[in-house]
């Protein structure tokens, strides 16, 4: 029994945000009042001048993707009935509390970095290695370091994604060899979860200007989320293909899934917004990266339900620079390479990854 496209309008007339249908022709049946307002469109109007066409090119029956609309920053939820395609259109609400302002940040920075030169000191000044109960006090001083760190360079991001400010430094980037050695870096550090980490990419050339930096802060923090909702036996797949002028990199897991209250607030600054508990961390993971994918031109569309695991795709446009074939992408493993991948691991690693060697 179809749904008459009168009745989905109906349903959807006294809601606050924008909410309008597509057909499968991409011609727009229903438009609530909200969405009149705010998209300028009616029933007969063509979708794809409203809707960016990676969300009407998605053919999931519901998913949540990211979007500029009319130039503002929205959250899209998408959700078939009967052949019609219910879009609602979420603006961001953004909390102030969740930003302390750049000089309480530079301040805590600066603390964490005192606190770390302290603990050197001790442990340098001791014989800790041999001392199983000094071994193990500086692990966890040296981890809750490293997960005190994690949040404030999180909150540090938070603050760049909200006020559009994000610091962008673009490189020529092999995205398959960043995707591989992380991937390979992650499965080895969490064996122990008996959680598998798989990669997997098509031939080719996958090079393009991007911040390196900043996607592997992103890829890392889709991978924790995936890695906090899996159970032993489980296995992550991560996957980057080239499209046309696009790379899609997709982060899946079988695991816990998500409640629709938990997708609702995904891609806000709320604290715990990503459905990883709060006190493991900032909360902000898919925030930010929201914010990555946007600062690089990309954007996000995230499948997830209760029991059924979540997939997370990234489309990133191709860039390409004038002298992008003379020069070699950057070394991936930088000097702090395996501090930042410890950092973005700190809610999750044991303690014994934890040790003044590792970071020397």
């Amino acid at each position: 029994m179809s749904i008459p496209s009168e009745a989905l309008g109906a349903l959807f007339e006294m809601s606050r945000d924008p909410v309008i249908g597509i057909d499968r022709t991409d011609t727009v049946v229903f438009a609530n009042p909200p969405a009149a307002a705010f998209l300028k469109v009616g029933p007969g109007a063509s979708a794809r001048d409203v809707v960016p066409e990676h969300i009407l090119a998605e053919r999931a029956d519901r998913f949540l993707a990211t979007a500029r609309i009319g130039g503002c920053r929205s959250s899209v939820s998408v959700v078939r009935m009967e052949g019609i395609a219910a879009c609602t259109f979420s603006l961001p609400r953004e909390p102030a509390a969740v930003d302390p302002g750049a000089g309480a940040l530079r301040e805590l920075s600066s603390s964490l970095m005192s606190a770390r030169l302290a603990i050197d000191a001790l442990v340098g000044h001791t014989n800790a290695e041999s001392d199983p109960v000094l071994r193990e006090t500086s692990a966890i001083l040296y981890k809750e370091y490293y997960r005190l760190l994690r949040t404030c360079r999180h909150m540090t991001l938070a603050a760049g994604v909200a006020a559009d400010d994000l610091p962008y430094k673009p490189r020529v980037t092999d995205l398959r060899e960043m995707c591989r050695q992380l991937c390979d870096t992650v499965g080895r550090l969490t064996d122990s979860r008996g959680v598998s980490v798989v990669f997997q990419t098509d031939p080719g050339l996958h090079l393009t200007m991007a911040d390196q930096d900043l996607l592997e802060i992103m890829l890392l923090n889709l991978m924790t989320n995936s890695l906090f909702h899996c159970r032993a036996g489980d296995t992550i797949r991560v996957e980057l293909t080239r499209r046309d002028d696009r790379f899609i990199l997709a982060v899946e897991d079988p695991g816990s899934g998500m409640s629709p209250e938990q997708l609702s607030r995904v891609f806000s600054r709320s604290p715990g917004s990503d459905g990883v508990d709060p006190g493991a961390g900032a909360g902000l993971g898919l925030y930010i990266a929201r914010g990555i994918a946007e600062r690089h031109g990309g954007s996000v569309i995230l499948e997830s339900r209760p029991g059924r695991g979540t997939a997370v795709r990234i489309s990133i446009p191709y860039r390409q620079s004038e002298d992008m074939t003379a020069h070699s992408p950057a070394p991936l493993y930088r000097s702090d390479g395996m501090n930042s991948v410890l950092m973005e691991l700190s809610t999750l690693l044991d303690k014994s990854y934890y040790n003044r060697k590792m970071f020397d």
